[in-house]
């Protein structure tokens, strides 16, 4: 823990409060209670609410149909961690670094991916029977009309936006490219993105019934649906059409077996033109001997929810070459630090 008169988190800040506890103390008691505030401050309006003007805790109260009490608290806890700012005169005011992510008005906002965050909570408490059984959470079996979808597929959305246009860019369609498949797509951001970047271009999204009931409504609200389709259905048994000028396996890749991955790398090959490019964007296991870093929540994360594991890059290569690919290039983005973009052309037959 730092010493001095700066400290770089609000966790170090409340340790150092609460008498210099070490940092293990600090994240098991003030880790926990700032990220619950935070998704309950948001699930119950207090954001939306205070992106107009400061208000005092009873007015919020009031306006929010809340408890004064523990809204008081809550209001407190968030302005320890800087996510608010308390006025001397009572009132709490958002700061411009939180209001950058939560002010609804903000191009940046992520606000419903913070409350789908609250679904994590449940999630994390299987953690100890992950490690000590080997049981993970099962998420993919939701039924198509569970609000779940509604929540998980916005606030997955919302995150794609910082980062659309950038992974556009990567993704290296030919100039003049007709057709885009898109695995797993969910919300269409991607896809929607790309059809901004070539005039011609139409996109096919393929994935789950629940997910693509909102992704649909996600891309008309963007007024592309007449260039951006949903076909319902199992990514290993629906037809994915073509042949396609390229294609995306996004964030898909950590949720499945070796042989599944090359069994669908195998499907999306059969659905391309022979030079086609395949796109994998996703977080990958770290090369021997590197120090973790924040990637290693995320593939704990991702072992916890889906029983799977992130791959190294090298092994993710070797089975699109098995699949039908060509040599694999690998992009690292500055917008979406940890993960990479794997790029790889189909081969002729």
């Amino acid at each position: 823990m730092r010493i001095g008169p700066r400290y770089d988190n609000a966790t170090e800040r409340l340790g150092v409060a609460l008498n210099m506890v070490p940092v293990p103390v600090g994240l098991a008691m003030f880790g926990m209670p700032i990220a619950r505030a935070v998704q309950v401050a948001q699930r119950t309006g207090v954001f939306r609410a205070l992106a107009g003007e400061p208000k005092s805790a009873p007015d919020l109260a009031r306006q929010l149909e809340l408890r004064e009490q523990g809204l008081a608290r809550l209001l407190d806890a968030l302005s320890a961690a800087d996510v608010l700012r308390g006025e001397r005169d009572g009132r709490y005011a958002m700061p411009k670094r939180t209001a950058k992510w939560l002010d609804p008005a903000s191009p940046s906002y992520v606000g419903d991916f913070v409350a789908d965050t609250a679904h994590y909570w449940d999630w994390w408490a299987g953690l100890e029977t992950l490690v000590r059984e080997g049981t993970h959470v099962e998420l993919h079996g939701t039924p198509a009309d569970d609000p779940y979808w509604r929540s998980y597929i916005t606030g997955q959305y919302q995150l794609a936006r910082l980062s659309s246009k950038a992974v556009a860019r990567a993704v290296g369609l030919a100039a003049g490219a007709r057709s885009l498949l898109d695995v797993a797509g969910a919300h269409g951001e991607y896809s929607m993105a790309l059809c901004r970047r070539h005039p011609q271009l139409q996109a096919t999204v393929v994935d789950l019934p629940g997910s693509a009931r909102i992704g649909r409504e996600i891309v008309g609200t963007a007024g592309m649906s007449a260039r951006v389709r949903h076909v319902e259905g199992d990514m290993f048994a629906t037809d994915l059409g073509g042949p396609h000028d390229g294609a995306l396996a996004f964030n898909i890749v950590h949720h499945l077996t070796p042989e599944q991955a090359k069994t669908l790398f195998a499907r999306i090959a059969a659905a391309l033109k022979p030079g086609a490019p395949l796109c994998v964007l996703d977080l990958y296991a770290r090369p021997s001997g590197e120090k973790p870093d924040n990637g290693s929540f995320l593939g704990l994360f991702f072992h916890l929810t889906s029983g799977a594991d992130t791959y190294a890059i090298p092994d993710v290569a070797r089975w699109l070459a098995e699949s039908g690919f060509g040599p694999t290039k690998a992009k690292r983005l500055p917008q979406i630090p940890g993960m990479a973009l794997l790029r790889a052309e189909r081969v002729a037959s």
